[in-house]
């Protein structure tokens, strides 16, 4: 008789989402550098890696065309939730599109496994209606390589 696997799946609830508090050069810093949550303000993180340019390497012996990839892409986080002003990561995330500067952005999930990335902060942006709550998006390109740290 065959076994049936139980699903594998994590779970989102203690999901922790941080950001430095002041600009990062390194991915995978230690000790940790001082940071703030969006935890309580979060309410959905999308990340999506970019695209490797297709690099042409076909030449006159090639007997169809041939490609290698280029450097990575990190691609860039959005995160979505609540927009609320006097939260400190939104001050945060605030002064990083004022400076310029990169962060470190840092997705903890409940398997204990982390996802690590520097980023700069390119968009912001929220909305309101009437019964509603205000809401917001927060839009950060990456920079460099990425650090996914497996949990135990």
């Amino acid at each position: 008789k065959g076994r049936i696997m139980p699903s594998q799946v994590v779970l989102v609830q203690g999901t922790s989402v941080k950001v430095s508090t002041g600009e990062e050069t390194d991915v995978s810093p230690s000790p940790l550098p001082a940071m703030v949550a969006l935890d309580c303000t979060a309410r959905e993180i999308q990340y999506q890696s970019g695209t490797a340019n297709e690099i042409d390497v076909t030449t006159f012996c090639s007997t169809a065309k041939e490609f290698r990839l280029g450097l990575d892409d990190p691609g860039q986080f959005t995160f979505t939730g609540h927009w609320v002003q006097t939260d400190a990561a939104h001050a945060v995330i605030r002064t990083a599109a004022a400076d310029k500067l990169q962060r470190l952005f840092q997705v903890s999930f409940p398997d204990d496994s982390t996802f690590s990335a520097l980023g700069f902060v390119s968009q912001r942006s929220f909305s309101a209606a009437v019964d509603g709550v205000v809401s917001g998006s927060f839009t950060i390109r990456l920079t460099g390589a990425v650090a996914e740290v497996d949990g135990p």
